[in-house]
């Protein structure tokens, strides 16, 4: 269904800001199609100052109203993620050979929520969710190996298989009292740590 058809002063829809480095997308998308090497200057969030990349773009995705292009970066030998509101200028790059994909979006962030994906096998997370938020999840899920491990009066288990990055911590966090990590152990360190350090601040 197309709800842009729908102006009425009952559907108050969700306000659709900027987006920021959208100038980049469609010569991206352009070095995509061609298989064409590009030079970035990007400055990251925790830089002062931007510096080059040479990059063999794949993909873009957007995630939370933010554009990214992943990529394999020439320098660091590793596949990369930019987002493009840091990306201070772009350019296509003569004769350099571009260096085909083998890569698969389905496969770089089966075990991911969000645009970050670590290597390697991720852990089984089991969450612990308190049933008057568990609806939430259940009619919702957060990534597609969610599972639902246990269930009693008082709250649900699940079980995800995912890398812990900042994007899955921070939705747990977001859950507050109702939610606790069960395993792994490690996990469960980090994030009472995180939670240590935020009650020094008040």
């Amino acid at each position: 269904m197309d709800l842009s058809a729908y102006t009425q002063g009952f559907i108050h829809r969700e306000r659709s800001t900027e987006i920021k480095g959208i100038q980049y997308f469609e010569p991206i998308v352009r070095a995509i199609e061609n298989s064409r090497v590009l030079r970035i200057t990007y400055l990251p969030y925790y830089e002062d100052k931007p510096y080059f990349n040479e990059v063999h773009p794949y993909l873009l995705k957007e995630f939370r109203r933010r554009w990214y292009l992943i990529g394999f970066n020439a320098y660091k030998e590793r596949i990369r993620t930019y987002a493009l509101d840091r990306i201070r200028n772009l350019e296509e790059l003569e004769g350099r050979k571009y260096r085909p994909a083998g890569f698969s979006k389905e496969d770089y962030f089966k075990y991911s929520i969000g645009i970050i994906s670590p290597e390697g096998k991720p852990p089984l997370v089991k969450l612990a969710v308190q049933k008057n938020q568990a609806q939430y999840l259940i009619t919702q899920p957060w990534h597609d190996s969610q599972n639902i491990e246990e269930e009693s009066d008082e709250q649900v288990v699940f079980s995800f298989r995912v890398h812990p990055t900042y994007e899955f911590r921070s939705l747990v966090l977001s859950l507050g009292k109702d939610a606790t990590i069960l395993e792994p152990v490690s996990l469960r360190k980090e994030i009472k740590k995180e939670l240590e350090d935020m009650l020094e601040r008040y």
